[in-house]
């Protein structure tokens, strides 16, 4: 019982382990996205790193949709998964046809953002800088406000402002693990 309740939930209460080597990513540093992907030019990307098979990637998807209602005038938006993630399952779940979504073979997208867990938000601005890397919230459920991090940082972009400085809860990833096991 011990097990399941650790499998389940504690252990997303915890930071996601860093992986050996990882290299992080500063706001403001230019993105590299793989030229396999045909992403817009000139035009702000915001990038949601999901994971249909991850249990905080399944809290979260009511409010990634209302970021998307609320952004998708002034940013362009994509779904990026894992490689061995279900893209049908995951496009079912995503349940938008105006998002595409991006399976991420070679973990190509996850490393080139700085994300080594899922859900992630990523913005990057017109110019390929990185805008934002990091949580949706301080808290699984995207309940605190103040603290809706990816909102915050994509109305500071649209708003033509400098990248919100956020405390560690927005940058110190928690969630699922990339890349899994599975």
């Amino acid at each position: 019982m011990g097990f399941l309740f650790w499998h389940q939930e504690m252990k997303y209460v915890l930071p996601t382990p860093v992986p050996v080597g990882y290299a992080a990513k500063l706001p403001a540093q230019v993105i590299t996205l793989p030229s396999s992907f045909q992403f817009p030019k000139n035009q702000a990307l915001y990038l949601h790193f999901f994971n249909p098979d991850c249990p905080c990637s399944r809290f979260n998807l009511k409010h990634f949709q209302s970021l998307k209602k609320q952004f998708e005038n002034n940013v362009k938006i994509y779904a990026v998964i894992p490689a061995y993630a279900d893209y049908e399952y995951a496009k079912d779940m995503i349940d938008d046809e105006s998002i595409m979504v991006i399976q991420d073979r070679d973990d190509l997208m996850a490393n080139a953002c700085g994300v080594y867990a899922t859900p992630q938000a990523v913005v990057i601005d017109a110019q390929q800088k990185l805008f934002y890397r990091g949580n949706y919230n301080k808290t699984r459920y995207c309940t605190l406000k103040e603290s809706n991090y990816a909102e915050i940082a994509l109305t500071a972009l649209v708003g033509g402002e400098q990248p919100p400085v956020f405390d560690m809860f927005a940058t110190q990833s928690y969630g699922c693990e990339l890349p899994n096991d599975q």
